[in-house]
Order: C-alpha cells, then structure tokens, then sequence
C-alpha cells in the first residue's frame, strides 16, 4: 500500500487531489492532509510517505522549508511541488533540492494521474534495486572469507609471486606491514574437523567485532595437514604494534581455548603463536615458527609463544613437505574455483548496472561501489569473467547502442553522441573510428547505401 501527503492551506485544492488520487488510480493508496509545512513534516515523520504533493505558498513554513526538512527526515521520500505561475521560480529550485516534478494549478486530472503512476514505477523500481543490493552484499559476504582463505593459504606457500599477494591483500583493504601466525593443532581425525574449522571462523569473526581496529586484520586459512592458520596483520610497523599484535594474538588465542573446551570437552588442542615479522616472507617464518610453537604446546601447555623457546631453538628448520605444499596448492585451486563461482553473479549485476546506465558518465569506481567490491578486485574478477576489461566493455556497449540509434534519420550524430554517454562529439567520433574503423558519418552513409547490416 502507498502513502501520499497532500499539503496545502487550501481545503478545496486539498479535497480536489484527494478525489483525484482516490477514484483514478488502481493501487491502495492511504492519502494524508496537511493545511500547512509544518503539519505536513509533522505528519511525514509519522507515516513516512511514498510521495508528498507540497503547496509551495504556504502560511509558516512554505514548500521549500518543508521539502527541506522533510528530505532529511525520509531521504527516499518522492516530492511534487504545487505551484501558481508567479511561483515558478521557487518550483525551479525545488527540482534542484531534488523534487521529481512540479504541477502548476489547475492542473489536469489526467496530468496528475500519469505523473503519480511514473513515481510508483520508481519506488517499485528503487524497491527491486534495494533487494538486489541486499542480495549483493550477502554474496560478497560469502566471498570475502574466500579470498580470505586464499590469501591465507598464497602466504603459507613457496614460490608464490609476492606482487600477487600484495595485490590480493590490497583488494580486501589490508596493507600487512606488520604479521604474527597462530597455528591451532588439531589432531582429531577427519570427524571434527568441519565443526572445529566452523569453531575457528566463527570466534574470529567475534573477535574481529569486539576487538576490532582499525589497523589490524584477521586472515584465517583452511584446514592445512591438521591444524588452522591465522594471521593477525597491521598495516602500522613500530614496536607499539609488534607488542600489540602479540597482545592480540594472546586474546584469539585464548578465545580459541576457551569455545573448544566448551565444543569438544574430552578433546584438547594446542596453539603455537609466532614471532612478529615484516612482510610476506615474514609471514611464512612467523608461519613455521608458530608450528613448531604449536608442537611444543604439547609439552608446556595449550599455548605456546615461540619467542619463549627460541633460545632453545634459534633457527627451527620449519621447510613444509613436499606433499603438505602439494596441498596447499590444491587448497588454493578449490577457493579460486568456488570464489569464481560467486563472482559470476556479482559480475552479471554489474554487467546489467553498465546496461542500464551506459548514458551515464559511469566509471569503474561508480560500478564497483554498486556491487560492494573494491575497484582493484572487481576490475580484475570483470576481466576474468567478461574477457574483456572494464573500458573495452562500455565502449563496446556504447558503440553497439550509437549504431542502432544511427539507424534512425531523426537523430543528428551530435544527439547519438550525447545518447550513448559522450559529451565531446569530437572524442566520440574518434573513438567509434577505432571500434569500427569509420567515422560515425562514414558508417551512416554506409548504413543507409545498404553496405551495412546492423541486425
């Protein structure tokens, strides 16, 4: 059902558009009456309207006052002016404080009918729009831990390109300066380990809410030859931070003790944490350092920090197995497999984004915004998924759509132009030359000789 507020000091203009709204339109609509502003953003705040219709010369607070304030009360709200001719300047500058439209008394019926079905068209639309988004925003939160994982596993392995890492870590908005590993053993057998590695995700994404800052991050892997992953990064490198991330490190792991006693009580797991290192290579010696703490937790207790046993053992030769990094590879191939499974759909509602708006002087910041992905990542997952990078695939829309409109003799090539997104007529000639190899008045003239078949 749909609200819509009719303000205006006039009980007659107020009656007329109540009727209007009432015996013309199909929908259900709920119609609410304010004799002036400061009634109607009284009542707007009650009964949040779909539509408000506001009397621009109103006693008090006018129209403009009342959108105004109204605006920030209900951003969504859609807003007529009611305006006399002498008002036309005030109904101007409504449609720049963002009103849809604005109807001059006395306005036709059927006029007032057609603007109102348009505006419900947009809220059904911005409604649809909104469910996607939501839907969006559940998807990336499933892949997030994704490309989580993935950069987990690339900083555990060897002969990974460290520019690669760099630019994963980038895409998730992590800069690690700074790294400390917690290695969680658990030798349990194949029955605990999906509900032990749930265990894990779930604490750290309780840990990361309540202990969050800004300047540090939790990166978790999967099972890795019986035990988990974590590093704890920060992208601030001083010894404020080195003891920070130690302290961190303490508390997850803690944390950790804590939920799998309570899980499984008859079993035991045993935590190694590692040194803090600078960079990728040191987050794989904090790696092999935190095994190693991990098997001496055995011995000394459920955790175990390595830096108190290095005297013991200085230079732990931590080197994985040949086939535990046969694993981790393999590990690596599943994620990128299912995470390009959820980029799929993320990148057909920026495909129909791109579409729709094509006309618009879209970037490919404005794109990744809309569907929830940093631009450096969703720029690499569109080449992947589209084959094509984002420039080449607006110009190739943008293009397609000037041939077809070409095809029309009432539109100028100037018009096209600005139809298909480019302001600079020039700049549009030259670029729909290097698509087609003509200019847009070469391939007209070819167009209507019949040398070109558009369908």
């Amino acid at each position: 059902m749909y609200c819509i507020l009719v303000a205006d000091d006039e009980a007659l203009e107020r009656e007329g558009m109540r009727w209007i709204i009432s015996n013309m339109l199909q929908q259900q609509i709920t119609v609410i009456e304010a004799e002036n502003g400061r009634e109607a953003l009284q009542l707007a705040s009650i009964h949040k309207p779909h539509i408000v219709f506001l009397d621009i010369r109103m006693p008090g607070m006018d129209g403009l006052e009342a959108l105004r304030a109204i605006q920030q009360l209900n951003p969504h709200t859609k807003f007529v002016l009611v305006t006399a001719y002498e008002s036309f300047d005030y109904a101007q500058e409504a449609v720049r404080l963002g009103a849809k439209d604005y109807i001059v008394k006395p306005a036709k019926r059927q006029d007032i009918v057609a603007l109102i079905e348009r505006l419900f068209q947009e809220i059904e639309q911005e409604q649809q729009e909104h469910l996607q988004l939501v839907e969006h925003k559940e998807r990336i939160n499933k892949l997030l831990p994704l490309v989580k994982s993935e950069l987990a596993l690339r900083l555990i392995a060897n002969a990974i390109d460290e520019q690669e890492i760099v630019n994963m870590a980038d895409s998730l908005e992590i800069t690690p300066a700074l790294l400390c590993a917690i290695v969680v053993a658990l030798p349990y057998g194949e029955q605990h380990r999906k509900l032990l590695e749930q265990q894990t995700l779930q604490l750290v994404e309780k840990l990361e809410h309540q202990l969050s800052h800004p300047h540090f991050h939790v990166i978790s892997s999967p099972f890795v030859n019986e035990h988990i992953v974590l590093f704890i990064t920060s992208d601030m490198n001083d010894n404020k931070a080195i003891l920070m991330l130690l302290d961190y490190a303490n508390s997850v792991s803690t944390g950790l003790i804590s939920k799998y006693e309570k899980a499984i009580p008859q079993q035991g797991i045993h935590i190694g944490i590692g040194n803090v290192h600078e960079g990728v290579a040191g987050a794989r010696r904090s790696y092999y350092e935190a095994v190693f703490a991990s098997t001496t937790a055995v011995e000394r207790g459920q955790i175990c920090l390595f830096q108190q046993i290095e005297h013991l053992h200085p230079q732990p030769h931590l080197i994985p197995k040949r086939e535990q990094y046969a694993y981790v590879q393999q590990a690596i191939a599943l994620i990128q497999q299912e995470r390009e499974q959820q980029t799929f759909s993320i990148v057909d509602a920026a495909v129909h984004y791109i579409e729709r708006f094509y006309q618009r002087d879209l970037s490919l910041e404005d794109v990744a915004e809309h569907v929830h992905l940093n631009p450096y990542y969703f720029s690499k997952v569109f080449k992947q998924q589209t084959g094509e990078t984002f420039i080449d695939y607006i110009t190739r829309i943008r293009i397609e759509k000037a041939k077809q409109w070409m095809a029309s003799k009432d539109l100028s090539l100037k018009e096209i132009c600005h139809l298909v997104g480019y302001n600079d007529p020039n700049y549009f000639s030259r670029v729909f030359k290097k698509v087609t190899g003509k200019t847009p008045t070469a391939y007209r003239a070819a167009q209507e000789a019949g040398e070109i078949d558009d369908a």
